[in-house]
């Protein structure tokens, strides 16, 4: 029994330690387009609920996470789907009119430290400013531009190119916006989104524009989220289906080839109203019973079909099993998808070491020869493990 339990714990304690830094497996020259790539949906909602009647109401209606960011990121989820909306001096993340206990620009620093801790991983934000929740009149484009150009965050920002590798993304946060708050972004603008459209040329006419007003790259999306109604779960599973297959078997070699995939397990099967308001909303537990078959379906879809990329997959209560009774399965796709990239995706060699710099951008020399993975010098590598030597990243096995 001990000796069960004693290689439990390391396998619960090796696999957290994978998640934290799978991404280092990937070789640089990667197009981070052809990646199978976890992410959360509306996920500050495992942090905690605002103050005042509306936080009061979250558990019921607006929960679709069980973990935290930190948690969220730790085991292994790259994509975060994040919501401002204006609060009198400063931007909240909310689900709809309901508040989360945390702000977005806490957040965006939150994960620019992980990246200072793992400098071979990578985040994808999927921004959408979440009009209902706004408290304030203010200007959430000036805010917003305001906020990614200074110097707090700027440095860990990267802009989109179709072409964006990830060795180019290392140590990097991509913002992509559902919302034009300027002229050009500072990351991407997500063009021509639809919701609740399972019309194939509509799903794959979007596009994705660049700091560069010429620079746009083919946007594929499946956003179905409203499957209460009669049929809706199978219409879901049917569009993700239909997604999965065409991502899974156009591997981009070129750039001109390249088309990049938001591919929601996300939605809800259940609505209700909130007491005293009076407004229809989506349930929690809608979400959950919408991801016990979305996100299995995924799952199974993976085991039983050639590997191939998936894209970006925003699914509900990512990186738990089960949620209030709900078998969400959301380890296990966070899990799943990891490991599908190295279905297609040749592994990085023993002795190769990257291109680009690893560690922190606002790094500016290398007084030590060897650091780990925190950016931590050391003298002696142990056998096994990674390391960055002389700004480059070095595996020994």
């Amino acid at each position: 029994m001990k000796k069960f339990l004693f290689s439990l714990f390391l396998t619960i304690i090796c696999g957290n330690a994978l998640a934290e830094n799978w991404q280092y497996r990937l070789p640089d020259k990667t197009f981070v387009a052809n990646l199978s790539i976890p992410g959360a949906h509306d996920a500050a909602t495992g942090s905690g609920w605002g103050s005042g009647l509306l936080g009061a109401f979250g558990n019921t209606y607006a929960r679709t996470q069980d973990l935290t960011i930190a948690q969220l990121w730790s085991c292994g989820v790259r994509a975060f789907d994040l919501r401002p909306c204006l609060y009198d001096g400063y931007m909240n993340l909310n689900h709809g009119i309901v508040p989360t206990a945390i702000r977005f620009e806490n957040t965006m620093f939150q994960l620019r430290d992980s990246l200072i801790k793992n400098p071979s991983e990578f985040i994808i934000i999927h921004l959408l400013h979440e009009t209902d929740g706004d408290q304030v009149e203010d200007s959430y484009n000036d805010r917003i531009v305001a906020f990614l150009q200074s110097d707090e965050i700027k440095d860990f920002l990267v802009d989109y190119k179709r072409n964006l590798t990830a060795g180019e993304m290392r140590g990097k946060i991509l913002v992509l916006s559902r919302d034009k708050y300027a002229t050009r972004p500072i990351g991407g603008f997500l063009l021509n989104w639809k919701v609740d459209n399972v019309n194939w040329a509509e799903q794959t006419a979007g596009k994705i524009q660049g700091a560069k007003s010429t620079i746009q790259g083919s946007l594929y999306m499946q956003d179905y989220a409203d499957t209460h109604n009669e049929g809706g779960v199978q219409t879901k599973l049917d569009a993700i289906k239909k997604m999965l297959d065409y991502s899974t078997k156009h591997n981009a070699s070129i750039a001109s080839s390249i088309h990049w995939y938001f591919n929601f397990a996300s939605a809800y099967s259940k609505v209700g109203t909130i007491p005293l308001i009076g407004t229809t909303v989506s349930l929690s537990d809608g979400y959950r019973d919408n991801a016990s078959h979305t996100n299995t379906f995924i799952v199974d879809y993976l085991k039983e079909n050639t590997p191939g990329p998936t894209g970006i997959i925003l699914m509900d209560y990512a990186g738990v099993e089960k949620s209030n009774g709900y078998n969400v399965c959301g380890s296990q796709l966070v899990q799943a998808l990891i490991d599908n990239n190295f279905g297609y995706i040749e592994d990085v060699p023993v002795g190769i070491e990257a291109t680009e710099n690893l560690l922190p951008s606002n790094t500016t020399s290398f007084r030590h020869s060897l650091y780990d993975l925190s950016g931590r010098p050391i003298s002696e590598p142990a056998k096994k493990g990674i390391y960055i030597q002389n700004g480059k990243k070095r595996i020994i096995r």
